[in-house]
């Protein structure tokens, strides 16, 4: 079975958050549920973790099976997510080097996987 990671797409008027890992890769935040943990808790958590961001409200979007390095595949769950607008300030974790908000209607960025891409055109 692949490991299971719940990713947030996170709108606001400069466009959807999209964080830099250490392969370069732009991405979206969020990660793997804890032990007990649901996607949605999991989601909040790791959004607050590595952005600093407090997330209201989620709403699914969609799930998809991706190659996320070569010969590793994660099944990767979008949410919609809605975060307090008192706490737009980022303050980014040790696991990402940089952030961005990238316009939707404009062209996709160079190291910006098409999966991601794809999934916040949906959402």
């Amino acid at each position: 079975m692949e490991p299971i990671s719940a990713k947030a797409i996170l709108h606001s008027p400069r466009g959807v958050l999209f964080v830099k890992n250490p392969r370069g890769e732009w991405e979206l935040p969020g990660g793997r549920p804890e032990a007990g943990e649901n996607l949605e808790d999991a989601l909040v958590r790791e959004v607050q973790e590595e952005c600093g961001l407090d997330v209201t409200a989620t709403v699914y979007v969609g799930s998809r099976s991706c190659e996320i390095l070569p010969g590793k595949r994660v099944l990767l769950v979008f949410f919609r997510c809605e975060f307090a607008a008192g706490n737009a300030e980022l303050s980014l974790s040790e696991e990402h080097t940089a952030y961005r908000w990238v316009d939707m209607a404009g062209q996709r960025p160079d190291h910006l996987p098409e999966f991601y891409w794809q999934a916040c055109q949906a959402g």
